[in-house]
């Protein structure tokens, strides 16, 4: 991927899978927070909220930005949005704002699952697959997919277009484990996505995420060992989940 690596594989962690029920992991009201450690710095912060939109859609949004020292040589403001159908989590409409130093990207990607192509002010017309997400409606889509009926070392695979590209996101399931956080103890499900090596990554191995083992599936913590250090993710707060959060206070 060609900027904004951290950031988009935070997102991309939770898109691996698809299925046509109806919404049981998540409501509108929904408000996720994250902090993002960079090594043992507190980094930056990202936040993820759900709502409802007057003609029935949802309207989820992603926004994170860096503070602090690390501010100093990357000022990052990004925003990624979706709206989507509240059934199949297909969206009609993704949004894509970048701000980070010097450099800075828009882009608006309008969705036709009937004809099977996008509109982007970028790029035009593109043909993409029958099933096709943005990154932010995949995580709603991911948390929808059961992933608690995986074995250990499945795969899921799911279409994601990004970057001017389809992308084959996979990920594999690493079974059951146990996350802490400032939040307590968490019974959790362990995943590896696939990562290109090289230009971010020296390994396959060198991202990790966990969701919580209950109904609501949200995504916990994400590691990441980078070129250029470590990275990790937090759920910090959260707030209008569909079912109760259960963890060990530490």
């Amino acid at each position: 991927m060609k900027r904004t690596a951290f950031f988009t594989v935070l997102i991309l962690i939770c898109s691996a899978a698809f299925s046509q029920e109806s919404p049981k992991a998540f409501s509108t009201g929904e408000r996720l927070k994250y902090s993002l450690y960079y090594g043992i710095m507190d980094g930056g912060e990202a936040t993820i909220t759900l709502e409802k939109t007057k003609n029935g859609e949802f309207h989820a949004k992603a926004v994170a930005k860096t503070v602090g020292m690390v501010k100093w040589f990357l000022d990052m403001n990004d925003t990624y949005e979706s709206y989507f159908n509240p059934t199949t989590c297909k969206p009609s409409v993704a949004i894509r704002d970048i701000k980070e130093n010097s450099y800075k990207y828009y882009d608006e990607v309008k969705y036709n699952h009937t004809n099977h192509t996008i509109q982007s002010k970028k790029n035009g017309t593109v043909n993409v697959p029958n099933d096709i997400y943005d990154i932010v409606s995949s995580l709603y889509q991911m948390r929808n997919s059961g992933f608690g009926k995986m074995k250990y070392n499945d795969t899921l695979t799911t279409a994601i277009y990004f970057e001017d590209e389809i992308y084959q996101f996979q990920v594999i399931y690493k079974g059951k484990d146990k996350v802490t956080t400032k939040l307590g103890t968490f019974n959790a499900l362990k995943f590896q996505p696939v990562v290109e090596v090289g230009r971010v990554f020296r390994h396959e191995d060198d991202v990790l995420f966990w969701v919580s083992d209950d109904a609501n599936l949200l995504p916990l913590r994400a590691e990441f060992n980078v070129i250029i250090g470590s990275i990790k993710c937090d759920l910090l707060e959260y707030s209008g989940t569909t079912a109760p959060m259960k963890s060990k206070k530490n």
